[in-house]
């Protein structure tokens, strides 16, 4: 299986789309005469595996919702957020037993891995198997487990692992192709360590000189950072991973920092759409699973209001105009312009009532959690909106049940075939 595995890392065409294994017949929609069970959604999963998903939902406690739509940050130690005092008396000897049992106490959906649990590629192989035998469920469908691991400036796993070139580099060398044979290299690594979702590909243009983008972004010309997104999109699904393109509507071109204060993006919606929306709308095309919103104003749909936070944005934008149906990821909840502004329990329910599916990286997750339970049973947030958000988190995940399905051996982390690729790409 091994020998297979490795043979099948070679990318396909670049306009094709990538081989997927067969998925298995829902037994509730196949019951249904109108459905075709195996009939795509579009990003990802197939009606029926969206089915079998909405009826785990509907089966679910309030509770249990709210915590599918959730990704708090694993910390490595039993809290999520940890005092030292906490941290001396509970890390074992990888920051995984305890932690792992803490992180996953009410079932979340996912977690992200911060990059101070990250020590080298076996340590966090170790780390996140742990995670996954702590909080795989229910069905045993795989958590969605992140990282970012982008390459470049943004790699968090370095020790053991491929040093994969910036974005910018890639681009820089016009080629699709080897654009998506790095993302296929970096996704098998991630897929070996256990990792279900890459926080990738970055799909801004920086077209502004943005520090914060800079050589994250494949490219300034809109229409060939699409094109290396989209590969880069194709490549991380040959591999078995969910790729998220970041950060919608686009931070390439507006000036400032969104972890610290809000940018303001001044184009018309129509510019966007020319402009910055581009690689996203190809993205979405190609049916990427995952989209991240980033905590970015945009007057011309809702002055004042960070896009992460925005219904125009999220569900007028992203949703209705580019026809976006899968999973909407918020950008860390830990940056200023939300949690300096609205605090855990707040900004997670505002980007719920945007439209937004998962929350991603709570300071305080049991604040944010008790927060948008608060909100389901007084109300104001719709149980509707929390079933239609649980009910695509929980698809994904049964989707990548089924994308990666087959892991690759660690033999893969820091391979030589992988390091010729990145020297390739690095030119």
């Amino acid at each position: 299986m091994a020998a297979a595995l490795v043979a099948g890392c070679s990318p396909s065409p670049p306009g094709a789309q990538p081989d997927r294994p067969t998925a298995p017949k829902s037994r509730s929609a196949a019951q249904s005469p109108t459905a075709d069970p195996d009939a795509p959604t579009g990003w990802g999963p197939t009606q029926g595996e969206l089915a079998e998903a909405g009826q785990l939902v509907a089966a679910m406690s309030p509770e249990q919702r709210v915590t599918q739509v959730m990704m708090p940050a694993f910390w490595g130690y039993a809290a999520d957020r940890p005092t030292p005092s906490e941290a001396a008396r509970n890390r074992d000897s990888h920051g995984t037993d305890t932690a792992a049992r803490a992180i996953t106490l009410h079932r979340y959906g996912g977690t992200f891995v911060r990059p101070e649990t990250i020590e080298s590629a076996s340590q966090v192989r170790s780390l996140v198997d742990g995670l996954h035998a702590a909080g795989d469920g229910p069905d045993g469908l795989p958590m969605l487990v992140s990282v970012d691991q982008e390459g470049g400036d943004v790699q968090r796993i370095k020790a053991g692992a491929t040093r994969w070139p910036s974005a910018r580099t890639i681009g820089r060398t016009g080629d699709p192709l080897l654009a998506r044979t790095v993302a296929r290299g970096n996704g098998d690594e991630l897929r070996a360590m256990g990792f279900t979702m890459a926080l990738a590909p970055v799909a801004d243009i920086n077209t502004a000189d943005n520090a914060i983008v800079g050589s994250r972004s494949f490219s300034s010309d809109y229409t060939e950072g699409a094109a290396m997104v989209v590969a880069s999109v194709r490549g991380y699904l040959d591999a078995g991973i969910i790729p998220v393109v970041k950060h919608f509507p686009g931070h390439g071109s507006v000036v400032g920092d969104s972890h610290r204060s809000l940018p303001v993006q001044r184009k018309s919606v129509d510019e966007l759409m020319r402009t910055d929306l581009v690689p996203f709308a190809a993205a979405i095309k190609a049916g990427v699973p995952a989209v991240m919103t980033g905590h970015i104003e945009v007057p011309a749909v809702q002055p004042g209001v960070p896009a992460s936070t925005s219904k125009g944005i999220v569900t007028g934008l992203l949703r209705d105009r580019l026809g976006f149906r899968g999973v909407a990821i918020t950008d860390s909840q830990g940056m200023g312009p939300v949690y300096g502004a609205f605090g855990n329990a707040e900004s997670a329910v505002r980007s719920l009532l945007a439209g937004n599916d998962l929350i991603l990286n709570s300071p305080d997750a049991n604040k944010a959690r008790r927060g948008v339970l608060r909100a389901v049973r007084s109300g104001r947030l719709p149980e509707a909106r929390l079933v239609e958000s649980a009910t695509r988190v929980v698809a994904l995940r049964i989707y990548q049940r089924r994308l990666g399905a087959h892991r690759p051996p660690m033999s893969v982390v820091g391979s030589r075939s992988h390091a010729v690729t990145a020297a390739r790409a690095a030119g």
